[in-house]
């Protein structure tokens, strides 16, 4: 077999079509993700590829997407709500820090995570992408699981249940201290009957947050009622018999802004009056938030930082250094910039910030 490990002797496309048997014309079909090629035959050619170790030349690679540009791969699947809506909020914090010398942030949508990791691995293979971007991780992640077998660098945003490799970086929202945050504050205000309307238990940060919350209610010896809350007509089915029992919570929290208005409207159709009857805290504060009547008391929702926080966090992943005059992720592992860490890091911590009180909570009935 030719040595192709010198610059001088790089493998073409001429080299990747004989060895997958096929011309170059479907070569260059399916390296450019083209229609017309059949699933065996892309697979082939790919794998030829790969094992040839072949690249885009420097001038293709100017000409689309190479080593200096990122996919985030966005999963459409969760119901409504400011969280589910969050990542094109995510991507403009995240152009404010990854700079427009080098770096470009291109952002897919698809279906599921299973869709979502074939498209990744399919990508990394082809030499489309330097790095990918995930969002919204799930307790059992097909993006997560896709990457581990693939020497990409990537930004999790959020926590992967196992950890991950030293090519990772993670950006942390801190929300887990603010929901704590919430448990605390309703303590102090004499709630001591408390639910919370969950988000997607598929999800790691919902579940996160519940059990914050839970924690710091249990430390003041209250117990903490979670109902599933996955969706509109999930929310609404659970509200209706929580609201309507004689020992009726005297406070909801839920994990997002559109949950907590679900809250509202059940409340008054009930003929509970909030805050006097029942107090509503949003897990995610928005502008909708300020619009309600009463306005929502809120968890702040720094996504844009966020977003910043992740700009920085792929530039050390794909070795590009920060940006002049960006500054310093707040909570950030130190980084020189220079080059993909070769050690795990520890994981950017974006803090949330203080309650967001407004007219929505107030001391439960007969205090």
């Amino acid at each position: 077999m030719p040595d192709y490990s010198s610059p001088a002797r790089r493998p073409t496309i001429v080299d990747v079509a004989r060895a997958a048997g096929v011309s170059t014309a479907v070569v260059s079909y399916t390296l450019n993700g083209r229609r017309g090629v059949s699933a065996a035959t892309r697979e082939r050619v790919l794998r030829a590829a790969d094992e040839l170790g072949w690249r885009p030349a420097s001038a293709a690679r100017s000409l689309r997407s190479g080593p200096a540009a990122a996919a985030l791969v966005v999963v459409h699947d969760q119901p409504f709500g400011t969280r589910a809506a969050f990542p094109l909020d995510l991507v403009t914090g995240a152009l404010q820090t990854i700079g427009p010398d080098t770096l470009t942030l291109a952002v897919h949508v698809a279906g599921s995570p299973a869709d979502a990791a074939r498209l990744m691995d399919r990508w990394w293979t082809e030499r489309r992408y330097g790095a990918f971007v995930v969002t919204g991780v799930r307790v059992d992640d097909a993006r997560l699981a896709a990457l581990r077998s693939l020497p990409a660098p990537a930004v999790v945003v959020g926590t992967a249940p196992d950890g991950g490799p030293a090519t990772w970086q993670h950006v942390v929202l801190d929300d887990g201290a603010a929901f704590a945050q919430v448990g605390a504050f309703l303590a102090e205000l004499g709630h001591r009957r408390v639910a919370m309307v969950a988000g997607s238990e598929r999800l790691v940060a919902p579940v996160r947050r519940a059990a914050a919350l839970g924690s710091a209610l249990a430390g003041h010896g209250i117990e903490l009622r979670t109902v599933a809350g996955d969706g509109p007509e999930r929310a609404a089915a659970a509200l209706l018999p929580l609201l309507a029992a004689a020992d009726r919570p005297t406070a909801v929290v839920t994990d997002d802004d559109a949950t907590a208005g679900l809250v509202l409207d059940v409340a008054r159709r009930l003929g509970l009056g909030v805050p006097w009857d029942l107090s509503v805290v949003a897990g995610t504060d928005s502008p909708a938030c300020y619009l309600t009547a009463p306005s929502l008391t809120a968890v702040p929702y720094p996504v844009e930082e966020l977003g910043r926080a992740t700009g920085r966090a792929l530039r050390t992943a794909l070795g590009a250094g920060p940006v002049s005059g960006a500054g310093p992720s707040p909570g950030a592992g130190t980084s020189s910039g220079a080059a993909p860490s070769v050690g795990v890091e520890p994981p950017r911590t974006v803090p949330v910030g203080r309650l967001v009180v407004r007219g929505s909570t107030a001391p439960p009935p007969g205090d």
